[in-house]
């Protein structure tokens, strides 16, 4: 059982925080963005250390490296590394930072700032066996509508859909063969997933139940939400 504040060795951490935060508040980056006074980065590398996880390398937002150092200055991180063009770009570089024997690497957005301790347990206890991937994740709750131009084409089937979180978790050896390809995508888990539908590896990727506690800030009035959640999560002061 993995305690908070006992270092889980030799997992290798990276802290996307390069988002530009466009859809939030422009001109500063998502990472940089205060619930209740901290950042959104310091918040995320503060549930990550609580797992005990090691000192993650943080990716930032290019330009955003001296603003961000600062903001973490009174935290642990192994390094800091600009982002790329593309969140898969970040990634890449972020890996790269890692040192060769950390294994499995864990990925995780900052955007998503109070992911419970016992998420992340549960989604590193997963990455066994035949596992190639696994991530949180809850079930879609809401009807979900295909539309265009604001009109409803079509209703989906929301039987068996669920909403991935992060961290995602991937043993060394495949996250770096999906990353050493030029494909992109949204997460780092459908890489994987893409090279098992080609047959370029066999195995598995899971889904754990994840929490409403990894809520990820993407739109202003989630800000308010995870302002909530901090409240309630006790990190910072009501």
């Amino acid at each position: 059982m993995i305690e908070p504040g006992t270092a889980v060795a030799p997992v290798g951490v990276v802290c996307v925080a390069a988002g530009d935060g466009t859809r939030l508040r422009g001109g500063t980056p998502k990472a940089l963005i205060e619930v209740a006074g901290v950042a959104l980065v310091v918040h995320a590398v503060r549930s990550l250390a609580a797992a005990g996880l090691p000192p993650p390398v943080v990716v930032h937002p290019a330009g955003a490296g001296p603003a961000v150092a600062q903001a973490l200055a009174d935290e642990q991180i192994a390094a800091l590394v600009p982002g790329g063009a593309t969140r898969t770009d970040s990634v890449r570089r972020g890996v790269s930072a890692l040192p060769a024997g950390c294994d499995p690497i864990a990925i995780h957005d900052a955007a998503r700032p109070f992911v419970p301790v016992e998420v992340i347990r549960r989604v590193l206890a997963a990455v066994q066996d035949d596992v190639r991937a696994a991530a949180p994740g809850l079930p879609v709750a809401d009807t979900l509508k295909r539309v265009a131009d604001g009109a409803v084409l079509t209703t989906i089937d929301r039987e068996g859909l669920v909403g991935v979180q992060t961290p995602q978790v991937f043993p060394r050896d495949v996250l770096d063969a999906v990353l050493a390809t030029d494909g992109e995508a949204t997460d780092e888990l459908t890489l994987v997933e893409r090279w098992i539908e080609t047959g370029r590896l066999t195995g598995r990727v899971v889904v754990v139940p994840g929490s409403v506690f990894a809520h990820k800030v993407t739109y202003p009035d989630d800000l308010e939400v995870v302002a909530a959640l901090a409240r309630m999560t006790r990190q910072v002061a009501p």
